[in-house]
């Protein structure tokens, strides 16, 4: 007897999305399956289904959702939970020195047969290891959000020196977010969920904050002057080069922290000239296979300046992030500009691509 059909959304031909009913997965020894109540959409999906992100193609990792069935006593029926799709071992060498997101293993896990689907399975691999978290305070829709968020959290960790040497499967006796470094002044370039994002974390860190946006899109920056209190600059005002425009309003000094929340090569070429004496840049957006940037070596010396680059989150940033959320130090409500029930996910993926949209979300 074949096992019951699903919806499940997939890669299409021309750079669109399909979806299509296949077998509901089997479960297997120590795995469980979650019915998907949430699901947002990344930048990755939809540069997955132009081919512009190589790491996977599988679509669908921000989730919150519903246990339905369970071949482990770590999870029962009904419990809600924020499943991870890419765990570490917990093991190799990069796990016990901070750096599970380099851990072979880790691309590796992901759901079947994704995120967007009427129901999915989480393999013994992620569940043993950590990466299925309860919550119990909030919406689908918030805890949708606690993926995203723990990748700017752990984004925020690296800049600003915070000690990652602990592995992330030992639970840590305090979900509190804490930065060994102070930032005075902000400037994050890319105002799409991300940025905004870490706009509000660095908003709840550091209540004197002086925060720069910058952003293509005339919408996005009202959205960061209203809710994060952003000062805003658009490249289209300032002849494409946003560079000396953002410096003016530090006295020419340049920023602390400069954060580039957008793949786009020129952007980072501009925002890396914002960065003060002795600051930090951090790098986050994905930037397409290829992009290049020619770094002045010298100049980087002299200049003492930090570069840092960031991918994904681990357990440890994820229950972070549902503290947050669950504390309400973090407000992702705000963020929602659309929500599409699973049988409309092209329009969901269409609609993400406007000007207009902040967060799209997948629902059941």
């Amino acid at each position: 007897m074949s096992n019951p059909i699903i919806r499940a959304a997939f890669v299409g031909d021309k750079g669109s999305v399909v979806l299509r009913t296949v077998e509901r997965p089997s479960l297997d020894k120590g795995s469980i399956m979650v019915e998907m109540k949430s699901s947002g959409i990344c930048g990755t999906d939809l540069d997955k289904l132009t081919g512009g992100y190589t790491a996977s193609t599988v679509l669908g990792h921000e989730v919150a959702g519903t246990v339905t069935e369970t071949a482990t006593g770590e999870f029962e029926v009904g419990q809600d939970v924020v499943p991870h799709h890419h765990v570490a071992c917990g093991e190799c060498y990069f796990c016990r020195n901070g750096a599970e997101t380099m851990c072979e293993g880790f691309r590796t896990s992901n759901f079947i047969p994704c995120g967007f689907a009427d129901e999915f399975n989480v393999p013994e691999y992620n569940v043993s290891r950590g990466g299925v978290h309860k919550f119990q305070k909030i919406s689908y829709l918030e805890a949708s959000f606690a993926e995203p968020l723990g990748c700017c959290i752990r984004g925020l960790e690296k800049a600003l020196h915070s000690n990652l040497t602990q592995s992330s499967i030992v639970k840590r006796s305090t979900n509190e977010i804490s930065f060994t470094q102070a930032v005075r002044n902000a400037l994050v370039v890319g105002a799409g969920p991300i940025g905004l994002l870490h706009m509000d974390i660095l908003g709840s860190q550091f209540p004197d904050l002086n925060l720069v946006s910058v952003d293509v899109s005339d919408t996005r920056l009202e959205f960061a002057e209203k809710f994060e209190n952003a000062k805003p600059i658009s490249p289209s005002k300032t002849s494409g080069d946003f560079a000396e425009e953002a410096k003016k309003l530090v006295e020419g000094r340049g920023y602390d922290l400069v954060i580039v929340a957008t793949g786009n090569a020129s952007a980072f070429a501009q925002a890396i000239r914002c960065v003060r004496k002795s600051g930090s840049l951090l790098l986050f957006g994905a930037a397409h296979k290829g992009a290049t940037y020619t770094l002045d070596l010298q100049s980087m010396l002299l200049s003492e300046l930090t570069m840092t680059s960031s991918y994904a989150t681990t357990e440890r940033e994820i229950e972070q992030a549902i503290s947050l959320l669950e504390t309400h130090k973090i407000n992702v409500k705000k963020f929602i500009t659309s929500q599409f029930p699973l049988e409309n996910i092209e329009d969901a993926m269409r609609t993400a691509r406007e000007e207009g949209q902040v967060k799209v979300l997948v629902t059941a």
